[in-house]
């Protein structure tokens, strides 16, 4: 098939970005205060765009500039990234761009998510009020150093409820893309360390309020195991949805760095994680290919645990147990001192 030139293609990429309810000639009119048949001729290709055009689509759409090149020719990648601060990117803000990102995926009928994971995944941790409300702080607190936060001990109450909805919704989102997970046992290490470290340290502001996370964890855990077996993601106390819409893979040789890849249809959009919590975003096709193409060997070198592979699963989550289990005694014994 004859590649479209340069601006249809641009376009095609915009049309993707939106929802079925939405005219991308209106939208596209809309944007730029044009008429809808100025919008069609651009669409078209019949009119060139200026520069101020391609600057507002691309703002707008966050499509970035290389998508109006050949992108197989060329070894620049442009990413999307906005980095956590306090002040003009806070922890909401970036809960509502990862709500943005998943929302895109869900609305495309051929969608499919491939997390190769470092830890925990960020959505899990919203599985449960108690577990997200730790993690929430920790990531402020600890790993961005959020000024406001230096003096602070975690108290649960102090959570926002802002907080705890959108990771809930990026959640929900996340569970109804059909896909695929990459674990190791490590994954599990980052939280289990945050809660002793928490305890060490004193900065609970309720010591009781630790072995209620350290409860809470193994809740989470104990959901992740049933998901697992049932090949199926969804909410506690929800029924899991009929159709089987979740691979889980163990490997144990290599820990991953929590890359991403969203699948829509003939179109991916990769993730890669940067300095913690931080996330760059791109479409560029080269990369995303080089990506899927790194799931897909990784996959062949790890054990499908879900639905199938049921002593390898039941192994996996032996170990991660046991590492449960030292957590606790060990939470127990520093709030004893």
């Amino acid at each position: 098939m004859a590649e479209l030139p340069v601006q249809q293609h641009f376009f095609v990429l915009i049309k993707d970005k939106l929802p079925p309810s939405l005219s991308l000639v209106d939208e596209v009119a809309d944007l730029l205060k044009i008429s809808t048949d100025s919008a069609y001729r651009r669409i078209r290709g019949e009119k060139e765009l200026s520069f101020n055009e391609i600057e507002k689509l691309c703002t707008h759409f966050h499509c970035p500039i290389d998508a109006l090149f050949n992108q197989k020719v060329t070894d620049q990648v442009s990413f999307r990234y906005n980095s956590l601060n306090s002040v003009t990117f806070n922890f909401q803000d970036y809960l509502k761009s990862v709500c943005a990102s998943m929302r895109s995926i869900v609305v495309n009928p051929e969608r499919e998510i491939i997390y190769a994971a470092k830890d925990i995944p960020i959505f899990y941790h919203f599985l449960n009020d108690e577990v997200a409300a730790f993690k929430s702080f920790v990531w402020q607190k600890t790993l961005i150093g959020f000024p406001e936060f230096e003096n602070k001990k975690f108290l649960l109450s102090d959570t926002p409820d802002a907080i705890l909805r959108l990771g809930k919704q990026s959640l929900q989102d996340y569970i109804n893309i059909p896909g695929a997970e990459l674990w190791n046992v490590e994954c599990f290490h980052s939280l289990f360390r945050q809660i002793e470290f928490y305890c060490e340290a004193g900065l609970f502001e309720k010591p009781s309020e630790a072995l209620l996370i350290v409860e809470k964890t193994g809740e989470l855990i104990s959901h992740l195991h049933l998901q697992a077996s049932l090949g199926r993601k969804f909410l506690p106390g929800n029924e899991p949805p009929m159709d089987s819409n979740y691979k889980m893979y163990a490997n144990e040789v290599y820990l991953s760095d929590n890359t991403v890849l969203g699948i829509m249809g003939e179109r991916k959009i990769a993730f890669l994680t940067h300095c913690a919590l931080n996330f760059l975003a791109t479409e560029n096709e080269k990369f995303c290919n080089t990506t899927h193409d790194w799931f897909q060997n990784l996959i062949k070198k790890s054990s499908l645990i879900s639905s199938v592979g049921e002593r390898d699963r039941n192994r996996f989550f032996s170990q991660v147990n046991t590492k449960y289990e030292a957590l606790k005694e060990n939470v127990k014994h520093l709030l004893r001192k």
